[in-house]
């Protein structure tokens, strides 16, 4: 049995981050739902393009030291300092060489002019990711998410207004990324004043080579999975924009952004379940079979549904939110049933390197990243969008397997007690998926989905997927201010 201090430390660690979180996530939907109906798939497909073009390419600007900071940071606090030095004038040094990379490879690509421009200002964005990100993850390593939540929420806002204000005046696309650009700096300036103000952490750059070197034994691992994620997160939408056209990018960028737009909830439970592995992986090794369980459950009760939802609802939902991407609605089917393998990846993929297990999560990545660009290079071609959701739902079932099939070599859990839990809530999802697929011609699709979520969750209380105990504690702990 899952002893109930590890779950409510879980719970109470991760609350107010994804209180936070849903929060921006929301703001951060209706954005992109105003800008993917204002300026249509074509010009869309080249917004998203530039973002994902520079996400592939900001990995090498961090190169794995985020994850390294925090499970560092978690075992030692008392080398924060040093550490976060050393990584800041790493990240000074290499900023401009990784935007002339970011630069040379859309022109090579034969952009044209405005996905150029476009790229040229999110590779500045790229930059100030990055020193937010490192001043974030110094923070996990040390138990902290209400600044990370105060600034994510923030930054999302100012976007939305800022974006909002231009198209007031305009809809040049290159006005709409400068709006971006100008929420990341605010983020960048609020997250490293949280280090230095509130921690006394200095943030004078440290280009001793010899500390870098010391990173770099440390970090490789971390890097090659870093590289692999980005890339195995960004690829579809660049081999969309070569293999196909910017069209078939911004048809795939809806249900690409309904789909991911439910990540913060895995995210906000991996910002904790990662330094917790990695503290109790030195200190107490007991504990991680029942945090992994707990971790397990809880994502899996919220992304089935989501997943059965959606996809049943797809027709609606792109018809009445997007009516110029009909095209849309199968890759959206297709892409959202990976959500429920998608979040179980989360604790997996943070488990593993906690636990020194770094090289087998970077040789997983890279099966599923290799496996996904094979897929899309042979899909893409022939059924555009659609073989690009294909292949996305394959990489992620591919990923999850792999990562699975090493978690009994590293702790002991209760496998009696997940697969009860787990068979309690596929079969609950299932009856409410049966329930909101006869009522979709009955009933508006919000209203449908209210109450979907209602049979959903007497269902699964009623089977036993989560207890009564299970939710009271969960919403007590979100009312709390995080620790």
């Amino acid at each position: 049995m899952i002893e109930k201090g590890h779950s409510g430390a879980l719970a109470r660690n991760t609350s107010i981050f994804i209180t936070a979180l849903v929060g921006q996530k929301i703001v951060s939907f209706l954005y992109f739902t105003f800008l993917a109906r204002l300026l249509g798939p074509s010009d869309i497909g080249k917004y998203v393009l530039a973002l994902s073009l520079t996400t592939i390419f900001s990995v090498l600007l961090d190169l794995g030291l985020a994850q390294l900071l925090t499970r560092q940071v978690a075992r030692d606090q008392a080398c924060a300092g040093d550490y976060l030095k050393s990584i800041i004038g790493f990240k000074l040094s290499i900023s401009l060489v990784v935007i002339a990379l970011v630069v040379g490879t859309a022109h090579l690509l034969g952009y044209p002019v405005v996905t150029l421009q476009l790229v040229y200002l999110a590779s500045l964005l790229m930059v100030l990711d990055s020193f937010t990100l490192t001043a974030y993850s110094l923070l996990r390593g040390l138990h902290v998410l209400t600044w990370e939540s105060i600034g994510t929420v923030a930054m999302q806002l100012l976007v939305a207004i800022l974006g909002l204000a231009v198209s007031l005046v305009s809809q040049d696309l290159r006005l709409f990324m400068v709006a971006l650009l100008a929420a990341s700096l605010f983020n960048m300036v609020f997250a490293l004043y949280q280090i230095r103000k509130r921690f006394n952490l200095s943030l004078k750059p440290n280009f001793a080579k010899k500390d870098w070197w010391q990173l770099a034994n440390l970090v490789w691992p971390f890097t090659l999975a870093a590289v692999l994620t980005r890339l195995y997160g960004s690829i579809d939408t660049v081999l969309l924009s070569v293999l196909s056209d910017d069209r078939a990018v911004g048809l795939y960028s809806v249900p690409y952004k309904v789909t991911y737009a439910f990540q913060f909830i895995p995210s906000a439970f991996a910002a904790t379940l990662f330094p917790g592995f990695s503290t109790f992986f030195k200190t107490a090794k007991d504990k991680l079979g029942d945090i992994f369980v707990r971790g397990v459950v809880y994502l899996t009760a919220l992304g089935w549904p989501i997943s059965l939802g959606i996809a049943v609802l797809a027709p609606k939902i792109i018809d009445s939110l997007y009516p110029d991407y009909h095209e849309s609605i199968l890759p959206l089917q297709i892409l959202i049933m990976s959500l429920a393998f998608l979040f179980v990846t989360f604790p997996v993929g943070s488990l593993l390197p906690a636990c020194d297990r770094q090289k087998r999560h970077t040789f997983n990545i890279a099966l599923a990243t290799v496996f996904n660009i094979i897929l899309n290079l042979f899909l893409i071609p022939l059924y555009g969008a659609v073989g690009a959701a294909v292949a996305a739902w394959l990489s992620t079932l591919l990923l999850l397997v792999a990562g699975w099939l090493v978690v009994g070599q590293v702790i002991d859990y209760d496998k009696k007690f997940l697969y009860s839990r787990l068979i309690k809530i596929g079969l609950a999802g299932l009856l409410m998926a049966a329930v909101v697929l006869l009522l979709i011609n009955s009933f508006n699709f919000v209203v449908v989905i209210l109450i979907g979520a209602i049979c959903y969750g007497i269902l699964l209380v009623l089977w036993g997927g989560i207890t009564l105990a299970e939710i009271r504690q969960l919403w007590s702990l979100i009312k709390r201010k995080a620790v």
